[in-house]
Protein backbone atom coordinates (compact mmCIF):
# COMPACT_ATOMS: atom_id res chain seq x y z
CA UNK A 1 0.00 0.00 0.00
CA UNK A 2 1.12 3.82 -0.18
CA UNK A 3 1.72 5.66 2.42
CA UNK A 4 0.32 8.86 1.70
CA UNK A 5 0.74 10.59 5.58
CA UNK A 6 2.00 14.01 5.06
CA UNK A 7 0.26 15.16 2.54
CA UNK A 8 -2.30 17.66 2.57
CA UNK A 9 -4.90 15.19 2.40
CA UNK A 10 -3.58 12.76 4.70
CA UNK A 11 -6.77 11.86 7.37
CA UNK A 12 -4.41 12.25 10.65
CA UNK A 13 -2.11 15.18 9.34
CA UNK A 14 -3.07 16.98 12.67
CA UNK A 15 -3.20 15.94 16.41
CA UNK A 16 -6.67 16.33 17.87
CA UNK A 17 -6.39 19.18 20.64
CA UNK A 18 -4.54 21.35 19.21
CA UNK A 19 -3.88 24.20 21.41
CA UNK A 20 -3.26 21.99 24.99
CA UNK A 21 -0.40 20.74 22.67
CA UNK A 22 0.82 23.49 21.47
CA UNK A 23 1.03 24.95 25.30
CA UNK A 24 3.28 21.69 26.46
CA UNK A 25 5.69 22.14 23.29
CA UNK A 26 4.06 19.11 21.58
CA UNK A 27 2.65 20.44 18.84
CA UNK A 28 4.68 18.63 15.70
CA UNK A 29 3.78 17.06 12.33
CA UNK A 30 2.28 14.07 13.48
CA UNK A 31 4.83 10.97 13.98
CA UNK A 32 7.78 13.03 13.92
CA UNK A 33 9.77 13.69 16.75
CA UNK A 34 7.50 11.24 19.00
CA UNK A 35 10.62 10.90 21.25
CA UNK A 36 11.31 14.18 22.22
CA UNK A 37 7.53 14.74 23.26
CA UNK A 38 7.56 11.60 24.80
CA UNK A 39 9.98 12.38 27.33
CA UNK A 40 8.34 15.73 27.77
CA UNK A 41 4.37 13.95 28.47
CA UNK A 42 7.30 12.12 31.33
CA UNK A 43 8.66 15.20 32.75
CA UNK A 44 5.33 16.80 32.87
CA UNK A 45 3.32 13.47 34.52
CA UNK A 46 6.00 11.29 36.09
CA UNK A 47 9.03 13.27 36.91
CA UNK A 48 7.56 16.06 39.11
CA UNK A 49 6.14 12.96 41.09
CA UNK A 50 9.72 11.68 42.15
CA UNK A 51 11.42 14.87 43.06
CA UNK A 52 8.50 16.64 45.09
CA UNK A 53 8.56 12.75 46.66
CA UNK A 54 12.27 13.14 47.00
CA UNK A 55 11.97 16.08 48.57
CA UNK A 56 9.53 15.23 51.19
CA UNK A 57 11.84 12.05 51.50
CA UNK A 58 14.05 14.90 53.66
CA UNK A 59 12.13 14.77 56.03
CA UNK A 60 10.79 11.92 56.22
CA UNK A 61 11.22 8.56 53.96
CA UNK A 62 7.47 7.03 54.26
CA UNK A 63 6.17 8.14 51.15
CA UNK A 64 9.41 7.69 49.15
CA UNK A 65 9.23 3.26 49.33
CA UNK A 66 5.31 3.46 48.33
CA UNK A 67 5.81 5.55 45.29
CA UNK A 68 8.50 3.12 44.39
CA UNK A 69 5.85 -0.08 44.76
CA UNK A 70 3.52 1.84 43.32
CA UNK A 71 2.84 -0.07 40.06
CA UNK A 72 -0.37 1.86 38.86
CA UNK A 73 1.38 5.55 38.72
CA UNK A 74 4.30 3.92 36.80
CA UNK A 75 2.26 2.14 34.37
CA UNK A 76 0.05 4.87 33.65
CA UNK A 77 2.05 7.89 33.57
CA UNK A 78 5.72 6.34 33.11
CA UNK A 79 4.68 3.66 30.64
CA UNK A 80 1.63 4.57 29.06
CA UNK A 81 1.54 8.32 28.79
CA UNK A 82 4.92 8.04 26.68
CA UNK A 83 3.54 5.34 24.55
CA UNK A 84 -0.12 7.20 23.65
CA UNK A 85 2.63 9.59 22.13
CA UNK A 86 4.88 7.03 20.35
CA UNK A 87 2.40 4.98 18.85
CA UNK A 88 1.37 7.90 16.40
CA UNK A 89 4.75 7.40 14.62
CA UNK A 90 3.07 3.42 13.78
CA UNK A 91 -0.66 3.66 13.83
CA UNK A 92 -1.58 6.81 12.23
CA UNK A 93 0.85 6.34 9.26
CA UNK A 94 -0.79 2.98 8.44
CA UNK A 95 -4.29 3.90 8.80
CA UNK A 96 -3.64 6.67 6.45
CA UNK A 97 -2.09 4.52 4.00
CA UNK A 98 -5.14 2.24 4.51
CA UNK A 99 -7.43 5.24 3.86
CA UNK A 100 -5.66 5.93 0.45
CA UNK A 101 -5.78 2.48 -0.69
CA UNK A 102 -9.39 2.75 -1.13
CA UNK A 103 -8.28 5.43 -3.98
CA UNK A 104 -4.87 3.62 -4.65
CA UNK A 105 -7.16 -0.37 -5.45
CA UNK A 106 -10.33 1.26 -7.59
CA UNK A 107 -12.73 1.02 -4.82
CA UNK A 108 -14.22 4.49 -5.25
CA UNK A 109 -15.99 5.25 -7.93
CA UNK A 110 -14.95 8.08 -9.84
CA UNK A 111 -18.58 10.02 -9.29
CA UNK A 112 -17.82 9.46 -5.47
CA UNK A 113 -14.27 10.63 -5.28
CA UNK A 114 -15.12 14.16 -4.56
CA UNK A 115 -17.29 12.79 -1.96
CA UNK A 116 -14.48 10.41 -0.37
CA UNK A 117 -12.13 13.86 0.17
CA UNK A 118 -14.90 15.74 1.56
CA UNK A 119 -14.77 13.14 4.40
CA UNK A 120 -11.24 13.51 5.20
CA UNK A 121 -11.85 16.88 5.44
CA UNK A 122 -14.69 16.93 7.27
CA UNK A 123 -12.34 14.38 9.76
CA UNK A 124 -9.26 16.73 10.15
CA UNK A 125 -11.65 19.67 11.08
CA UNK A 126 -13.36 17.46 13.83
CA UNK A 127 -9.89 17.19 15.34
CA UNK A 128 -8.67 20.66 15.17
CA UNK A 129 -12.75 21.54 16.60
CA UNK A 130 -12.25 23.84 20.07
CA UNK A 131 -15.45 22.78 21.38
CA UNK A 132 -14.38 19.18 21.47
CA UNK A 133 -10.89 20.00 23.16
CA UNK A 134 -12.62 21.72 25.22
CA UNK A 135 -15.34 19.41 26.44
CA UNK A 136 -11.78 17.23 26.54
CA UNK A 137 -10.59 18.77 29.57
CA UNK A 138 -13.54 19.59 31.38
CA UNK A 139 -13.90 15.56 31.24
CA UNK A 140 -10.39 15.34 32.36
CA UNK A 141 -10.77 17.74 35.37
CA UNK A 142 -14.31 15.98 36.30
CA UNK A 143 -12.37 12.90 36.36
CA UNK A 144 -10.41 13.96 39.13
CA UNK A 145 -12.91 15.94 41.15
CA UNK A 146 -14.54 12.61 40.82
CA UNK A 147 -11.77 10.73 42.48
CA UNK A 148 -11.10 13.07 45.38
CA UNK A 149 -14.68 13.33 46.09
CA UNK A 150 -15.52 9.62 46.15
CA UNK A 151 -12.44 7.52 46.09
CA UNK A 152 -11.64 6.62 49.94
CA UNK A 153 -8.59 7.70 51.35
CA UNK A 154 -8.17 4.37 53.17
CA UNK A 155 -7.86 2.90 49.55
CA UNK A 156 -5.08 5.64 47.99
CA UNK A 157 -1.24 4.99 48.09
CA UNK A 158 0.24 6.08 51.25
CA UNK A 159 2.50 8.69 48.83
CA UNK A 160 -0.88 10.75 48.26
CA UNK A 161 -0.71 12.23 51.72
CA UNK A 162 1.55 14.11 53.99
CA UNK A 163 2.87 11.31 56.33
CA UNK A 164 1.12 11.35 59.42
CA UNK A 165 -2.20 12.39 57.95
CA UNK A 166 -4.36 10.01 55.87
CA UNK A 167 -6.70 12.96 54.71
CA UNK A 168 -4.17 15.47 53.89
CA UNK A 169 -3.16 15.09 50.43
CA UNK A 170 1.09 15.51 49.59
CA UNK A 171 1.97 18.09 47.43
CA UNK A 172 2.86 14.92 44.96
CA UNK A 173 -0.60 13.95 45.73
CA UNK A 174 -1.90 17.08 44.05
CA UNK A 175 0.80 16.83 41.17
CA UNK A 176 -0.86 13.86 40.33
CA UNK A 177 -4.27 14.69 40.60
CA UNK A 178 -4.32 17.77 39.02
CA UNK A 179 -1.62 17.36 36.21
CA UNK A 180 -0.96 13.60 35.60
CA UNK A 181 -4.04 12.40 35.84
CA UNK A 182 -5.45 15.21 33.30
CA UNK A 183 -2.46 14.73 31.17
CA UNK A 184 -3.17 10.67 30.81
CA UNK A 185 -6.77 11.57 30.18
CA UNK A 186 -6.56 13.98 27.28
CA UNK A 187 -3.86 11.64 25.49
CA UNK A 188 -6.54 8.74 26.27
CA UNK A 189 -9.36 10.95 25.18
CA UNK A 190 -7.04 12.20 21.85
CA UNK A 191 -6.93 8.35 20.79
CA UNK A 192 -10.04 7.55 21.57
CA UNK A 193 -11.87 10.80 19.28
CA UNK A 194 -9.05 9.27 16.53
CA UNK A 195 -10.79 5.76 16.95
CA UNK A 196 -14.11 7.39 16.67
CA UNK A 197 -14.06 9.81 13.10
CA UNK A 198 -12.11 6.38 12.16
CA UNK A 199 -15.54 4.47 12.23
CA UNK A 200 -17.20 7.65 11.38
CA UNK A 201 -14.51 7.31 8.36
CA UNK A 202 -15.13 3.99 7.80
CA UNK A 203 -19.12 4.00 8.19
CA UNK A 204 -19.55 6.62 5.09
CA UNK A 205 -16.72 4.79 3.05
CA UNK A 206 -19.23 1.76 3.66
CA UNK A 207 -22.53 3.55 2.37
CA UNK A 208 -20.50 4.47 -1.26
CA UNK A 209 -21.35 2.52 -4.05
CA UNK A 210 -17.99 0.81 -3.91
CA UNK A 211 -16.33 -1.36 -7.12
CA UNK A 212 -15.81 -4.62 -5.02
CA UNK A 213 -15.10 -7.97 -7.13
CA UNK A 214 -16.72 -10.86 -5.71
CA UNK A 215 -14.14 -13.38 -7.15
CA UNK A 216 -11.40 -11.37 -5.99
CA UNK A 217 -8.33 -13.79 -4.06
CA UNK A 218 -8.40 -12.45 -0.73
CA UNK A 219 -11.87 -13.80 -0.40
CA UNK A 220 -13.02 -10.19 1.08
CA UNK A 221 -14.55 -9.18 -2.34
CA UNK A 222 -11.00 -6.64 -2.37
CA UNK A 223 -11.48 -5.59 1.13
CA UNK A 224 -9.14 -7.84 3.05
CA UNK A 225 -6.83 -5.02 2.97
CA UNK A 226 -8.53 -3.56 6.15
CA UNK A 227 -7.27 -6.54 8.64
CA UNK A 228 -3.81 -4.25 8.59
CA UNK A 229 -6.23 -1.85 10.75
CA UNK A 230 -6.01 -4.72 13.46
CA UNK A 231 -2.22 -5.15 13.26
CA UNK A 232 -2.20 -1.00 13.28
CA UNK A 233 -4.19 -1.09 16.58
CA UNK A 234 -1.99 -3.40 18.41
CA UNK A 235 0.46 -0.92 20.15
CA UNK A 236 -2.09 1.26 21.02
CA UNK A 237 -4.29 -2.01 22.27
CA UNK A 238 -1.09 -2.94 24.15
CA UNK A 239 -0.52 0.52 25.78
CA UNK A 240 -4.19 0.15 27.25
CA UNK A 241 -3.03 -3.60 28.53
CA UNK A 242 -0.49 -1.43 30.46
CA UNK A 243 -2.98 0.99 31.92
CA UNK A 244 -5.21 -1.75 33.18
CA UNK A 245 -2.20 -4.28 33.95
CA UNK A 246 -0.83 -1.59 36.58
CA UNK A 247 -4.03 -1.10 38.28
CA UNK A 248 -4.43 -4.92 38.53
CA UNK A 249 -0.63 -5.25 39.89
CA UNK A 250 -2.03 -2.55 42.57
CA UNK A 251 -4.95 -4.53 43.49
CA UNK A 252 -3.24 -8.09 43.69
CA UNK A 253 -0.09 -6.58 45.79
CA UNK A 254 -2.04 -4.03 48.23
CA UNK A 255 -5.69 -5.48 48.28
CA UNK A 256 -5.46 -9.69 47.66
CA UNK A 257 -7.17 -9.38 44.89
CA UNK A 258 -7.37 -12.87 43.49
CA UNK A 259 -7.51 -14.82 40.32
CA UNK A 260 -11.47 -14.27 39.65
CA UNK A 261 -11.14 -10.60 39.99
CA UNK A 262 -7.95 -10.18 37.56
CA UNK A 263 -10.49 -12.61 34.75
CA UNK A 264 -13.00 -10.05 35.33
CA UNK A 265 -10.53 -7.08 34.29
CA UNK A 266 -9.42 -8.94 31.05
CA UNK A 267 -12.63 -9.69 30.10
CA UNK A 268 -13.65 -6.00 30.19
CA UNK A 269 -10.39 -4.95 28.92
CA UNK A 270 -10.98 -7.32 25.70
CA UNK A 271 -14.77 -6.31 25.07
CA UNK A 272 -13.02 -2.81 24.86
CA UNK A 273 -10.83 -3.46 22.77
CA UNK A 274 -12.61 -5.22 20.17
CA UNK A 275 -15.32 -2.92 20.73
CA UNK A 276 -13.37 0.03 19.41
CA UNK A 277 -10.76 -1.69 16.78
CA UNK A 278 -12.30 -4.15 15.63
CA UNK A 279 -16.26 -2.83 15.84
CA UNK A 280 -15.57 -0.26 13.34
CA UNK A 281 -14.38 -2.91 10.52
CA UNK A 282 -18.10 -4.52 10.87
CA UNK A 283 -19.99 -1.59 8.81
CA UNK A 284 -18.77 -3.27 5.70
CA UNK A 285 -20.50 -6.61 6.81
CA UNK A 286 -23.33 -5.95 4.66
CA UNK A 287 -21.48 -4.81 1.37
CA UNK A 288 -19.46 -8.19 1.67
CA UNK A 289 -22.70 -10.37 1.84
CA UNK A 290 -24.47 -8.51 -1.08
CA UNK A 291 -21.66 -8.58 -2.75
CA UNK A 292 -20.95 -12.66 -1.93
CA UNK A 293 -24.87 -12.95 -2.90
CA UNK A 294 -24.49 -11.44 -5.89
CA UNK A 295 -21.58 -13.29 -7.14
CA UNK A 296 -23.33 -16.64 -6.29
CA UNK A 297 -25.78 -15.58 -8.63
CA UNK A 298 -23.59 -14.21 -11.56
CA UNK A 299 -20.71 -16.35 -11.11
CA UNK A 300 -22.93 -19.53 -10.35
CA UNK A 301 -24.64 -18.81 -13.83
CA UNK A 302 -21.64 -18.58 -15.98
CA UNK A 303 -19.78 -21.53 -14.21
CA UNK A 304 -23.78 -23.22 -15.23
CA UNK A 305 -23.24 -22.29 -18.56
CA UNK A 306 -19.91 -23.40 -19.42
CA UNK A 307 -20.39 -26.55 -17.61
CA UNK A 308 -23.09 -27.82 -19.55
CA UNK A 309 -20.99 -26.68 -22.90
CA UNK A 310 -18.29 -28.65 -21.94
CA UNK A 311 -20.50 -31.68 -21.08
CA UNK A 312 -22.29 -31.32 -24.25
CA UNK A 313 -18.79 -31.68 -26.72
CA UNK A 314 -16.91 -33.90 -24.36
CA UNK A 315 -19.33 -36.26 -22.56
CA UNK A 316 -21.91 -36.90 -25.06
CA UNK A 317 -20.05 -38.12 -27.88
CA UNK A 318 -17.38 -39.86 -24.51
CA UNK A 319 -17.11 -42.90 -27.40
CA UNK A 320 -15.96 -40.54 -30.06
CA UNK A 321 -13.29 -38.63 -27.61
CA UNK A 322 -9.58 -39.70 -28.81
CA UNK A 323 -6.44 -39.46 -26.67
CA UNK A 324 -5.64 -36.02 -27.85
CA UNK A 325 -8.97 -34.72 -25.73
CA UNK A 326 -6.56 -33.91 -23.05
CA UNK A 327 -4.71 -31.20 -24.38
CA UNK A 328 -7.48 -29.28 -25.78
CA UNK A 329 -8.04 -25.90 -24.18
CA UNK A 330 -11.32 -26.95 -22.98
CA UNK A 331 -10.46 -28.74 -19.72
CA UNK A 332 -8.01 -25.82 -18.43
CA UNK A 333 -10.01 -22.83 -19.13
CA UNK A 334 -13.27 -25.03 -17.58
CA UNK A 335 -10.83 -25.47 -14.88
CA UNK A 336 -9.51 -22.41 -14.23
CA UNK A 337 -13.45 -20.54 -14.42
CA UNK A 338 -14.42 -23.27 -11.59
CA UNK A 339 -11.37 -21.83 -9.28
CA UNK A 340 -12.46 -18.25 -9.60
CA UNK A 341 -16.08 -19.12 -9.13
CA UNK A 342 -14.61 -20.91 -5.69
CA UNK A 343 -13.63 -17.74 -4.54
CA UNK A 344 -17.15 -16.31 -4.70
CA UNK A 345 -18.71 -19.37 -2.41
CA UNK A 346 -15.36 -18.53 -0.01
CA UNK A 347 -16.11 -14.15 0.73
CA UNK A 348 -15.84 -14.04 3.98
CA UNK A 349 -18.56 -11.36 5.64
CA UNK A 350 -16.20 -9.54 7.35
CA UNK A 351 -12.75 -7.82 5.95
CA UNK A 352 -10.93 -9.35 8.57
CA UNK A 353 -9.03 -12.30 10.02
CA UNK A 354 -10.48 -14.30 13.12
CA UNK A 355 -6.10 -14.98 13.76
CA UNK A 356 -5.15 -11.61 13.32
CA UNK A 357 -8.26 -10.74 15.78
CA UNK A 358 -6.81 -13.28 17.87
CA UNK A 359 -3.34 -11.73 17.69
CA UNK A 360 -4.68 -8.36 18.73
CA UNK A 361 -6.14 -9.59 21.66
CA UNK A 362 -2.84 -11.83 22.75
CA UNK A 363 -1.08 -8.63 22.23
CA UNK A 364 -3.80 -6.24 24.52
CA UNK A 365 -2.94 -9.11 27.58
CA UNK A 366 0.98 -9.06 27.00
CA UNK A 367 1.28 -6.56 30.27
CA UNK A 368 -0.83 -9.46 32.50
CA UNK A 369 1.73 -11.95 32.34
CA UNK A 370 3.62 -10.00 35.36
CA UNK A 371 0.56 -9.88 36.83
CA UNK A 372 -0.03 -13.43 36.53
CA UNK A 373 3.70 -14.42 37.90
CA UNK A 374 1.86 -12.22 41.13
CA UNK A 375 -0.83 -14.69 41.42
CA UNK A 376 0.61 -17.93 40.50
CA UNK A 377 4.44 -18.28 40.68
CA UNK A 378 6.77 -19.53 37.78
CA UNK A 379 7.58 -22.56 39.59
CA UNK A 380 4.06 -23.80 39.99
CA UNK A 381 3.41 -22.83 36.54
CA UNK A 382 6.51 -24.69 35.34
CA UNK A 383 4.88 -27.89 37.19
CA UNK A 384 1.89 -27.89 35.70
CA UNK A 385 3.24 -27.36 31.69
CA UNK A 386 5.51 -30.63 32.90
CA UNK A 387 2.70 -32.29 34.16
CA UNK A 388 1.08 -31.98 30.97
CA UNK A 389 3.93 -32.24 28.51
CA UNK A 390 5.38 -35.13 30.50
CA UNK A 391 2.69 -36.85 31.76
CA UNK A 392 4.27 -36.30 35.76
CA UNK A 393 2.09 -35.58 38.64
CA UNK A 394 3.00 -31.98 39.96
CA UNK A 395 4.27 -32.05 43.82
Amino acid sequence: MTVHSGTSDALFESDPFPHFQRSLGLFRPVGRAVGARAVVVVLVGWFPLLVLILADALNSSSALIPFLKDFGVHARSLIAAPLFVICEAVVLQRLDAITYHFINAGLIASEDRQHFHRLIERCKGLMRSTLIEVLAFAASYLLAIIALRYIPPSIMPAWYSVPGSSHQMSWAGWWYTIVSVPLLSILIFSWLLRVMLWGRFLFSVSRMKLRLISAHPDHAAGLRFLNAELFAFMPLAFTFGVIAAGTVANNVTYHGASLDQLRNTVIGLLIFVLVIFVGPLMVFVYNLHRQKVAGIYSYGKLADSVGRQFERKWLTNYDKVGAGALEAPDFSATTDLYQIAENVYQVSIVPFEVRTTLILCITTLLPFVPVLLMLVPLKVILKDAASVLFGISPT
